[in-house]
Order: structure tokens, then C-alpha cells, then sequence
């Protein structure tokens, strides 16, 4: 939420452009996403264990490789939010007057971090949203300053602020 350049989050207040409180919030939620995936893999692999041979040899084969495969899904999850943790260790703390990585900007259109592409979370009120550079808006943002105008997929965006 918006009041005064501070946002909320987890209860503190602070302002809008502490990259360091906005960090260790995306930090903290993707720090949540892997100990749930962690505690799904763990069960997973319970009921492998426990799953017995039967005389309908078939049926123990598909449900084995089914539980296999979404062994094999929350693995692949798990080593994406470690690549995520770890990429936002590199992300640069300086104040820049343009976007770039690491950058946070407010637009009419909300509130952006450009680093890591994490989706939205919500900060009070207002979503987060993480993108990398890479992606189109942010090909598009790369460079843009306070007071720039761009349009992406017929919507005006106007940067009202860049940290």
C-alpha cells in the first residue's frame, strides 16, 4: 500500500525505495515456496516408501513412476527457488537513476522489481511483481528514467519512480 512513499511489510513500515526491506521480503516468500516444496518432496518420498508390490504388478509400476515424476517436478522446482535465492545475493544495492537490474519502479501501473522473475507478491495493498530484464516489459524498461512513457501490449506505463 502506498501512503506517503512507505509500504508495509510484515508490519514495518518503510519507504518505497529500501531495497534491502524489498529484497529480504522476496527473499523471505521464496525462502517459503522451497521449505513447502521441501516438505512435499518428503512426503512423496513417505508414500514410495510405503507403497508395496501387489499382484496387479501394473497398477504398482504406474503409480510408482507417477510418484516419480512428481518427484522429478518438485526437484526441478526446488533447484529453480535455489537459483532465485542465490541470484538476489548478486542483485546491486546502489541507487541508479535508470532501470536496470536490480532496479525497483513504481509505475502507474504498480510496483516492479527487475532481477529475478518471481510473479507477484503482495506488499499490504500493492503487488510486487518480479521480472527479468529479459522479459518483454523489461527489454522495453531497460534504461527508462523517472518521467519516461512506454506502451506494452496497448497500455501506457508511466515510470513514476526508479531505484
Amino acid at each position: 500500500m502506498i501512503r506517503n512513499d512507505k509500504f508495509k511489510i510484515d508490519g514495518y513500515i518503510c519507504s518505497f525505495m529500501d531495497k534491502t526491506k524489498i529484497i529480504s521480503f522476496i527473499q523471505m516468500n521464496l525462502k517459503a515456496q522451497l521449505t513447502d516444496y521441501l516438505n512435499e518432496l518428503h512426503s512423496v518420498n513417505e508414500e514410495i516408501g510405503k507403497e508395496t508390490k501387489s499382484s496387479a504388478g501394473d497398477k504398482f509400476e504406474t503409480s510408482r513412476e507417477m510418484m516419480n515424476q512428481e518427484v522429478g517436478r518438485i526437484e526441478v522446482r526446488i533447484t529453480y527457488l535455489k537459483k532465485q535465492i542465490n541470484a538476489l545475493k548478486n542483485i546491486p544495492l546502489k541507487t541508479v537513476i535508470s532501470v536496470q537490474n536490480g532496479s525497483l519502479v513504481r509505475t502507474n501501473h504498480g510496483l516492479f522489481f527487475f532481477g529475478i522473475a518471481f510473479g507477484k507478491l503482495n506488499l499490504e495493498e500493492q503487488n510486487l511483481i518480479g521480472l527479468s530484464l529479459n522479459s518483454p516489459l523489461g527489454k522495453l524498461m531497460t534504461e527508462k528514467k523517472e518521467g519516461d512513457e512506454l506502451t506494452f501490449m496497448n497500455r501506457k506505463y508511466i515510470i513514476q519512480n526508479v531505484n
